[in-house]
């Protein structure tokens, strides 16, 4: 909902109900609203007008342009709240509310930015999937230190540590995850829990999770710690996997995974104490309920900042209690792990996860044995080892130099060699002076991206910025204007097509060779 309306304005309407009457002012419209406006200004309710085509929106602007007076009826004395929903609300009240959530999310936008001294755009633009700017903002900071952790690892030739891992989870920006109450600590609504990699969903097909690539380096530690700290064993016969769960200061109750195949490595990071893994390696989930069947005394216990634990998620396990920090890192598979193809596959490997085949899969339970079977050892345990510290990213320092990167850096990289382009990208800045900068990037069949044209404001705040061709790029006509508009223009004659539609991108795949049957191709599959 754009910020386009007067507070006073919101919360009038916000309070309106179906049964609010209303009287709307001779068509002042002209165009296609004229025609709509014709139809929906006979209605003398918020419910008529609705029914007879006004949009939502409509609402607001009518209202604020005095084309709408309210005559009486019901009004409510506060907007009402989405997660308060009763039976007894109405289409129009679910409708408000959902406006009434909209609202709240554009105003802590320009809050969040304006604290961080930052344009909201640079926050806006790029969220995936389950982000508000709050989480996005932090998520920025931390792929930046997770930049300086692996350039460090680089340099000094040495292993990804249990500190660098604490340093880049403390700035991560978590989600208030919902959705797993199979872990929920009792009384509590949410856990701070995220998944990267590949996640199963609704229309049968898997998908790469949206931030695992948005945020490649923060991903990369934490593919490169396993990478740097996988035992002997397990790169003998590899173990390979799809996702990551990232989890942050819960201790999850007695459970088995949902949508796991079966074998995960587990490690816990921070400074704590107890939070150790009860596991249950004779759980055999076929004979009832893990309550009934993982009784007190029968599992084993593993401390699991001092250990790398391979076991079978699809068995009982909980955590203990614990004080401190505590944040852990679940490798697994999905169970539809097989569907992946090609490009699937490649996209993970971009960040350090490689999927297992079903062989691998094969081999690895076969480690783990089946419950019941004492010839196999089936909780398999190694000692946590770090070697070399390097630098101390969880000094406050590096945590401000990652910010400062992140929301006021102008990060205009060459990352592209190609003359080839595909597609463009727009990305947003805060220079130095408090001035607001626009780059816009080619992006090459590869993926890389190239800097072509840049635009700065012509004073803080003006709005009014000064777009160029950026020197040394040869490609396309002279470009010297202040409207985007013909920056767009230009864009279309330099790749040769019309601009795609800035849609954020989901790599996923229905089977290995990516072939819909017919039933999913109707559906647009």
């Amino acid at each position: 909902m754009p910020n386009t309306y007067k507070a006073e304005t919101y919360k009038e309407v916000l309070c309106w109900t179906s049964k609010t009457r209303i009287k709307y002012a001779p068509n002042p419209k002209s165009g296609k609203s004229k025609i709509r406006y014709g139809k929906y200004m006979k209605a003398t309710t918020v419910e008529q007008a609705m029914a007879l085509g006004s949009f939502p929106q409509d609402l607001f602007f009518d209202f604020e342009h005095g084309y709408i007076k309210v005559l009486g009826g019901s009004r409510r004395q506060k907007p009402l709240n989405p997660a308060e929903e009763a039976d007894d609300w109405t289409k129009i009240d679910k409708m408000l509310a959902k406006m009434h959530r909209a609202w709240n999310h554009w105003k802590r936008t320009f809050v969040v930015a304006k604290k961080l001294g930052v344009d909201r755009r640079q926050l806006t633009t790029g969220k995936v999937t389950g982000e508000d700017v709050q989480i996005r903002a932090a998520r920025l900071a931390a792929n930046e230190l997770a930049k300086m952790v692996l350039q460090d690892v680089r340099a000094s030739k040495r292993k990804i540590t249990d500190r660098d891992v604490v340093a880049v989870l403390r700035v991560w920006g978590f989600r208030q995850n919902t959705n797993r109450s199979n872990v929920l600590p009792k009384g509590s609504k949410f856990v701070f829990s995220d998944t990267l990699g590949l996640v199963a969903n609704y229309r049968g097909c898997v998908s790469v999770v949206m931030a695992t690539t948005e945020y490649a380096a923060f991903t990369q530690v934490l593919t490169g710690w396993l990478r740097d700290h996988m035992p002997s064993e397990l790169k003998k016969k590899p173990f390979r996997y799809t996702s990551i769960n990232v989890n942050a200061n819960y201790a999850g109750k007695l459970h088995r995974d949902g949508n796991n195949e079966g074998p995960s490595l587990i490690h816990a990071f921070g400074n704590f104490t107890g939070g150790a893994l009860n596991y249950w390696a004779d759980d055999d989930k076929s004979k009832g309920p893990v309550e009934k069947l993982c009784l007190p005394g029968q599992c084993e216990t593993i401390k699991l900042d001092k250990h790398l634990l391979m076991f079978d998620g699809n068995r009982g396990h909980a955590v203990q209690d614990f004080r401190g920090e505590r944040f852990s890192l679940v490798y697994f598979s999905i169970g539809q792990y097989h569907k992946a193809n090609t490009k699937v596959r490649d996209e993970l490997k971009r960040v350090g996860i490689e999927c297992p085949s079903r062989q691998d899969m094969v081999t690895m339970k076969t480690m783990l044995g089946s419950p019941g079977d004492k010839k196999t050892h089936k909780v398999m345990r190694w000692p946590a080892t770090q070697g070399a510290m390097g630098t101390n990213f969880l000094s406050a320092s590096y945590v401000n130099k990652a910010k400062e990167i992140a929301y006021k850096s102008d990060k205009s990289e060459e990352t592209c060699k190609e003359t080839t382009f595909v597609d463009h990208r727009i990305t947003y800045t805060t220079l130095p002076d408090g001035r607001r900068g626009v780059r816009v990037y080619l992006v090459g069949e590869s993926g890389g991206q190239k800097l072509v044209v840049s635009g700065d404001e012509d004073s803080k705040g003006s709005a009014h910025y000064a777009y160029k061709k950026v020197a040394g790029f040869k490609q396309g006509p002279a470009l010297n204007t202040t409207r985007i508009c013909e920056v767009r223009t230009w864009l279309a004659k330099v790749l040769g097509q019309p601009l795609k539609a800035a849609v954020k991108r989901c790599v996923s795949s229905f089977s290995k060779d990516d072939k819909p049957d017919a039933k999913r191709r109707r559906k647009g599959a």
